[in-house]
């Protein structure tokens, strides 16, 4: 990790206008949290809680967050050149990705775990550790987000489209077709947590809780290190 190239990466996520998008995550998904409740007159049931917290704050908000703040961290090094800086220091690659993926899991934790512990509280306080599991549903998917769009961010050209084509197509196509996707899916993973914490959720998760953090893990790790590598093979005339 290096403290120089964290508030690098600090300026390059918060000067730039992408970053209203992310703010807008957690404003949408605290203000449906908030209408839900009024719409119900404060008795709000598990069932819709959690479908909320599952269908927008893990399908759609944390995603979203950690799309925008690895593709604005990667392509944004490449967009204004300070990668040839980076490139002329003496610095492990690895390094270098592990500090952008530090800032990229920080603006997760803001702008989506929290923002689901407050929504979870918003609709049905303390009860059924429905709060508790959106907070930790949200870290997993975050996590895994991170690693997975973190690699594709720095092996494929088109980043964007890459990692768009991933949340949309892998994750809320295929693995809603076909079950043995949920293995390989950080929106399962992270539906797996709320549905394990949660004591008022009788649906079946799609894996088991270990299997969601270990192979969040694994992802976040082959990411980073794979990007390293990438990182590693370029050269200044390349970029």
């Amino acid at each position: 990790m290096s403290l120089p190239i964290l508030r690098l990466g600090l300026r390059s996520l918060f000067g730039r206008a992408r970053v209203w998008l992310m703010v807008a995550m957690p404003v949408i998904l605290v203000a449906l949290a908030v209408v839900i409740r009024q719409a119900n007159s404060g008795d709000v049931t598990a069932n819709t809680a959690e479908q909320l917290l599952r269908n927008f704050g893990i399908g759609v908000a944390v995603p979203v967050v950690a799309l925008v703040a690895t593709t604005t961290l990667i392509n944004s090094e490449f967009d204004d050149g300070s990668i040839i800086y980076l490139l002329t220091k003496p610095v492990s690659r690895v390094s270098i990705i592990a500090s952008k993926a530090i800032v990229t899991l920080g603006a997760g934790v803001v702008f989506t775990a929290l923002p689901m512990l407050v929504a979870g509280l918003i609709l049905r306080g303390t009860d059924d550790r429905m709060a508790l599991a959106g907070l930790v549903g949200a870290l997993i998917a975050t996590v895994a987000y991170v690693g997975v769009f973190t690699a594709l961010a720095t092996t494929m050209k088109r980043s964007i489209i890459g990692c768009l084509l991933f949340w949309l197509i892998w994750e809320s196509t295929l693995a809603s077709l076909f079950s043995p996707v949920k293995w390989l899916s950080p929106r399962a993973w992270g539906t797996s947590a709320i549905q394990h914490i949660s004591t008022a959720i009788d649906d079946n998760p799609p894996v088991s809780i270990w299997y969601a953090v270990a192979a969040t893990l694994v992802a976040l790790v082959l990411g980073i290190v794979l990007a390293g590598q990438r990182l590693a093979s370029m050269t200044i005339s390349e970029e």
